[in-house]
């Protein structure tokens, strides 16, 4: 299963940044250097913090009205973005129409990057999986440590440096930033009190989330959070897919949450229709922020 994933992220890479557009007119041609200023987007900001261990980059993007007069006394809800080096830029810039429309109540969104200099998929696939999966080549089952380094180290960082609300803070994934996503829902008590939960790997390490999600039930009568789940619905048998079902795998376990009758659970699922396993999280994002957070 492992092994067709991996192939498909290595095909994406080379389509994201590796493979050019058009051929070039002459092969031995030399790449024109680009010498313009790079472009920085509005009230944003780089900090970096580390766990003692590894160093990472932590992307900050206030919103449009953050520094208005008549906000300075506001406090603006978090998305807390892992997966910060691929979908920081999308999930800052796709809200900024629906603030101008006055459509969508205004937050501040923060990428977590990748460890630096470390290879993305292994820091990725150490970071964001909750218990080890042998079947991999990279280390895995690294949550308990990454969660904490939110905790500890990224969340005190956000409000200390700007005026976040710590009773609004969401955290957002893809993919197995999903199955973090939902291993740090589950954790108690856990720091976040939303989530935005794309295309989860719930096959991961043959479906362990789902003894999270049993041992959690049995220890507890009510699960207080607003979870938003989506998937393409291309990423199953309709999109090709023939070793795994992540589409009718996301709908069992929405299914499977409904059935415990949460008093305080608040769940949307959706099942996105035309989109593929790459494109899940741009085409889910602001629709899940509209879920969460319509103009007040």
């Amino acid at each position: 299963m492992w092994s067709k994933i991996s192939a498909g992220l290595a095909a994406l890479s080379m389509l994201a940044g590796v493979a050019p557009a058009f051929a070039s007119p002459s092969p031995a041609s030399p790449a024109p250097e680009l010498n313009a200023p790079a472009f920085r987007a509005p009230r944003s900001a780089v900090y970096e913090i580390t766990d003692g261990a590894r160093a990472y980059k932590i992307y900050v993007a206030a919103p449009p009205g953050y520094n208005r007069r008549e906000n300075a006394d506001r406090a603006y809800p978090v998305i807390y973005l892992n997966d910060g080096d691929l979908f920081f830029q999308a999930a800052s810039g796709a809200p900024l129409l629906s603030y101008f429309n006055e459509t969508l109540e205004e937050v501040i969104v923060v990428g977590v990057s990748y460890a630096q200099d470390e290879d993305p998929i292994a820091s990725r696939q150490r970071d964001l999986t909750p218990v080890i999966d042998r079947d991999f080549e990279n280390a895995t089952g690294g949550a308990a440590r990454y969660l904490a380094l939110f905790a500890d180290e990224i969340i005190p960082l956000i409000e200390r440096e700007y005026r976040a609300d710590p009773a609004r803070r969401t955290l957002a994934g893809h993919s197995l930033g999903a199955v973090f996503g939902l291993y740090a829902m589950f954790a108690q008590p856990s720091p976040f009190a939303n989530y935005i939960l794309v295309s989860p790997s719930l096959w991961y390490a043959d479906y362990a989330l789902g003894d999270f999600e049993n041992d959690y039930a049995k220890s507890h009568g009510d699960l207080p959070a607003r979870l938003y789940l989506a998937v393409g619905d291309l990423e199953g048998p309709n999109g090709g897919l023939v070793n795994f079902d992540m589409v009718n795998d996301e709908i069992a376990f929405a299914a499977r949450l409904r059935a415990r009758n949460y008093e305080s659970l608040r769940l949307k699922q959706e099942t996105l229709e035309g989109v593929d396993h790459a494109a899940a999280f741009p085409a889910a994002f602001l629709r899940a922020l509209e879920w969460l957070y319509p103009a007040r």
